[in-house]
């Protein structure tokens, strides 16, 4: 640094100053290397499931990394007049800033995977480049880089009743989807080791009723002189349908399927009859 100061001079110009130079200079030093720092929820934020609109209180944790890219930002806009502005000055500042954008990039993951909130613990690689790309913005304004962005754990409440909610949404579709095969599956078990251990009359019955539960599996043209022989064969299959149908349509009136929705699996449930 030069001063340019003469010595005489500079003491007739401090006169009026009570001997004190008008003319002051500050040296800040900015720590410029990449600086580990934590974030979390301090209470459950609301968000709303895009998928089923349902909000639901969600807890979060991580670290991220930053850097100082701008000085000169970084100084005017975040240490000011303050004498020393260190770690703790940083993290009162940032953190609520990352706890602001949680709902957009959680959000934004759910919407392009097409899953529920509750299942955003499988994407939380995906959720962190999200996290990476939301905050960066607001932190070039302090002269500041995110340079990673890490989401350690989210969490929800599992007594929530908005959580349940979803949880027996999902439940449901499960069984809706999975519960027809499963089902056929284990009678022709039940039936084949009963015609098994029964080699008489009773083992015609029940190859019967194995080939009418067969028929909701694609089988209707080996079985069609069966079906005409004895007709009971089916039943299983046909009220196994009429739950299915039935509980999809509560969900299709509940409003947690779309109409659409509706319509493709009936036509699935319909076909495997």
């Amino acid at each position: 640094l030069k001063t340019g100061n003469i010595p005489v001079l500079e003491k007739l110009v401090n006169l009026p100053f009570g001997g004190q130079t008008p003319f002051t200079a500050e040296v800040v030093y900015v720590n410029k290397s990449v600086i580990n720092m934590t974030w979390g929820t301090p209470a459950p934020i609301q968000i709303e499931d895009p998928k089923y609109h349902i909000t639901l209180g969600v807890r979060a944790f991580g670290n991220y990394n930053i850097k100082v890219i701008d000085s000169k930002s970084f100084v005017n806009t975040v240490v000011g007049t303050q004498h020393k502005f260190d770690h703790d000055g940083v993290d009162k500042l940032l953190k609520p800033m990352v706890v602001t954008r949680l709902s957009d990039f959680i959000s934004e993951v759910v919407l392009k995977n097409g899953v529920p909130i509750t299942q955003i613990s499988q994407h939380l690689e995906e959720a962190s480049s999200a996290g990476k790309t939301k905050t960066q913005p607001d932190f070039q304004k302090y002269g500041l880089e995110v340079v990673d962005f890490f989401i350690q754990s989210i969490n929800f409440d599992q007594n929530d009743p908005n959580f349940q909610k979803i949880q027996k949404v999902l439940t449901d579709k499960f069984e809706i989807e999975t519960m027809g095969n499963m089902y056929q599956q284990k009678r022709m078990l039940d039936i084949g080791e009963a015609a098994a251990n029964n080699p008489g009359g009773s083992a015609g019955e029940g190859m019967s009723a194995g080939m009418g539960l067969g028929m909701g599996m694609n089988m209707a043209g080996m079985m069609a002189n069966m079906m005409g022989q004895n007709q009971g064969g089916a039943k299983p299959a046909g009220e196994d349908a009429t739950a299915r149908l039935a509980k999809l349509k509560s969900l299709l009136d509940g409003g947690l399927i779309t109409q659409e929705e509706f319509d493709t699996k009936k036509k699935d449930i319909l076909n495997s009859i």
